[in-house]
């Protein structure tokens, strides 16, 4: 009975995750009817009209391919190597050995960060040792690699294997809302003129305060978030750099320089990085670290 209490708990509250992505979605969905019927539909000039009608829907469809790839992708659970088996857990918990056995099981694995106090990283709830970068999110009940926070916008885990499309999904929404925010001026200029009281044009209006207000809002994370890109750092980094061998932390460990830390998440092929499609580097376990060796944390050195 309490196993089903729990599932029913856990599955409520993925349902409720969902309901900000519903909120946007309605939104996209009321801002299509505003732009393209309340504002569209009264250019006059027909080349003006299509000119407007294709740039906004080829921005739309990005905007909307880039948010549905940031909700459905997983964003990335330790490979199955990571895990105890049953065995190994049980006789962790048996004995007062519990970090001789994590030592031990971790051998078959690549981890470098440690815990502030030198131990292996492990997870109680999900049994397995945590990959470098690997956090456990309560909200969706499972370690995330190189989790940077769970979104509730998009009802999801911003990890290794969604974090491009993440970035993706803020700059089209900047790019979507400062497109509309720049098409209405003129529209609204020229309606306060003439005191037009057409109801179409409240939509209008609403939608360029609410596109202005958002474009200002999103574009500040935007920002903070290509600052992040470009210092190899993730929202959890930013706020505790990670800690390796003799509780030694370094927050520039996977600083490899801006260009290379931007191709890390986007790839190595330009055609790619403007399309929310799978491009970033590595398994998400291992990352290249800067060209050095740290004596004190005993970390080797990987050259990309």
């Amino acid at each position: 009975m309490q196993e089903q209490q729990k599932g029913c708990s856990y599955y409520c509250q993925r349902c409720s995750m969902f309901i900000p992505v519903l909120f946007v979605l309605a939104l996209i969905g009321w801002s299509y009817y505003a732009f393209m019927i309340a504002y569209g539909g009264r250019i006059e000039d027909l080349a003006t009209r299509v000119l407007v009608s294709i740039l906004y829907h080829v921005i739309l469809i990005l905007f909307l391919w880039s948010y549905m790839m940031a909700i459905f992708t997983q964003p990335g659970r330790p490979p199955p190597q990571y895990y105890l088996t049953e065995g190994e857990h049980m006789n962790m918990r048996a004995t007062d050995r519990g970090r001789e056995v994590l030592q031990s099981v971790s051998a078959r694995v690549t981890v470098q960060e440690r815990t502030t106090t030198g131990a292996t990283r492990y997870c109680d709830t999900c049994k397995c040792i945590k990959p470098d970068r690997a956090h456990h999110c309560s909200m969706c009940m499972q370690c995330v690699l190189k989790m940077d926070h769970h979104c509730p916008w998009i009802g999801n885990c911003v990890g290794f294997t969604n974090y491009k499309y993440f970035v993706l999904f803020l700059a089209y929404t900047c790019l979507y809302t400062l497109f509309i925010t720049l098409c209405c001026i003129p529209y609204i200029t020229n309606v306060w003129r003439h005191r037009s009281d057409d109801p179409l044009n409240f939509h209008v209006l609403i939608m360029f305060l609410i596109s202005l207000v958002f474009f200002l809002t999103v574009f500040g994370l935007f920002s903070f978030h290509i600052y992040l890109l470009i210092h190899n750092k993730t929202t959890l980094e930013s706020s505790r750099a990670p800690c390796f061998r003799g509780g030694f932390a370094d927050s520039k460990h996977y600083d490899l320089g801006g260009f290379e830390n931007f191709k890390q998440v986007f790839g190595d092929s330009p055609y790619l990085w403007v399309l929310p499609v799978f491009s970033s580097k590595g398994n998400g376990c291992e990352y290249d670290t800067r060209a050095y060796t740290n004596a004190r944390t005993d970390v080797p050195a990987r050259t990309p």
